[in-house]
């Protein structure tokens, strides 16, 4: 009776993980292993950090990090994380979520026009600031 709950309990936590995600601490551990230069330590690493891999892969975000993902929408691994769009006219942006909490965004135009801007949030404010640190759009946030 045990085994039929805890293999039905398994299978549950499988089918309700939404188990595709971007597995942010996989690949974290794998930048911050990617980021020694010498090349026999890197690998060294590589190999001793193998049951990193399984925890982080296996446990981590298959089960938690990346039911998080599905169902918020939100990576919890988001700093660093990009994003890019373009749509059918031609105008794309690209944005970058900063460590500091702010989003770096690059909008061009079709016409090959480029505008930078850097979107900070107080409380409930949200601002557009130049590559000057101008403010040149804000917005409320009602709560």
């Amino acid at each position: 009776m045990k085994k039929g709950i805890l293999a039905l309990a398994c299978a549950g936590m499988i089918v309700l993980s939404g188990c595709y995600g971007s597995y942010g601490s996989t690949k974290w551990l794998h930048g911050a292993i990617g980021k020694i230069s010498n090349k026999w330590a890197k690998s060294l690493v590589h190999f001793l950090a193998t049951p990193a891999y399984f925890i982080c892969f296996g446990f981590v975000d298959f089960f938690f990090v990346n039911t998080i993902e599905f169902w918020t929408g939100s990576n919890p691994f988001a700093a660093g994380d990009s994003y890019y769009e373009k749509d059918a006219q031609g105008n794309s942006v690209a944005a970058v979520k900063n460590e500091d909490g702010t989003l770096s965004v690059q909008y061009t135009a079709a016409s090959g026009e480029v505008a930078n801007l850097t979107l900070q949030r107080d409380e409930n404010v949200v601002r557009a600031l130049d590559a000057n640190g101008e403010v040149v759009a804000q917005y409320e946030i009602e709560k």
